[in-house]
């Protein structure tokens, strides 16, 4: 069977139409997730030193097909009131882009332009960080340096949300967390927005569907079935 060029122009018209209504569908789950895709489940996490951030912070048992992975990421404090003993704890990781209720009222969007604007030392940004996120305290920075970061993130960083490519602040919320308990805190790794958006898992099979229906009609309406007298 021949298709026309009318058919051909016409069938890329859909196509084209049907692509822009599933780029609709994977903004409108991205921007519910707060930009990333992250299980649901409790993960583990492993607390070392580190020269590059406050400390690094080591995720397993992540289950594959989401934003992060098992491995290594550069880890932040936020909670000033418990320490970070090394060791393994057990966390529900969340986006600071869309945080857990209790957690709603922290500064993130400053948090997060720190994070994609760094200056100073390691001290300094954790410092920045800490005026801005400080669950069950108020802390009051003490280096010059920390305070040129947080007076560049108020002058620059309200209402900031990272874009594909750049960095936003993943939440590590401890699953147990007694009171008092100097072994674990809330702490926040750097995790990096895929540049370019995954789709979701239901928005690829329904857009295949629908480009299918659209060419079937379009050929109908071309070559009519012909019936038997």
């Amino acid at each position: 069977m021949r298709v026309s060029t009318k058919v051909k122009r016409n069938l890329a018209i859909h196509f084209a139409i049907l692509m822009a209504f599933s780029l609709i569908l994977v903004s409108h789950v991205a921007a519910a997730d707060g930009g990333l895709n992250l299980p649901s489940t409790p993960v583990i996490i492993e607390v070392h030193n580190s020269t590059a951030s406050y400390f690094d912070i080591t995720l397993s048992y992540v289950p594959l097909g989401y934003d992060v992975t098992n491995g290594t990421y550069l880890g932040w404090c936020v909670d000033t009131s418990a320490n970070m003993d090394p060791g393994t704890h057990e966390v529900t990781l969340y986006s600071s882009i869309n945080p857990p209720g209790t957690l709603t009222t922290e500064k993130w969007d400053m948090v997060n332009y720190i994070l994609n604007h760094k200056q100073g030392t390691v001290q300094d940004i954790q410092q920045a960080i800490w005026y801005f996120a400080d669950i069950n305290g108020n802390y009051t920075p003490t280096s010059p340096a920390a305070w040129t970061i947080v007076n560049d993130a108020l002058a620059n960083g309200t209402g900031f949300v990272p874009a594909n490519g750049q960095i936003v602040a993943v939440i590590c919320f401890p699953e147990t967390m007694l009171s008092g308990s100097p072994s674990v805190q809330v702490s926040i790794i750097e995790v990096m927005i895929p540049i370019v958006p995954e789709f979701p898992s239901l928005a690829i099979p329904l857009v295949f569907a629908l480009a299918t229906l659209s060419i079937v009609i379009l050929l109908r309406r071309r070559h009519p079935p012909t019936h038997a007298r």
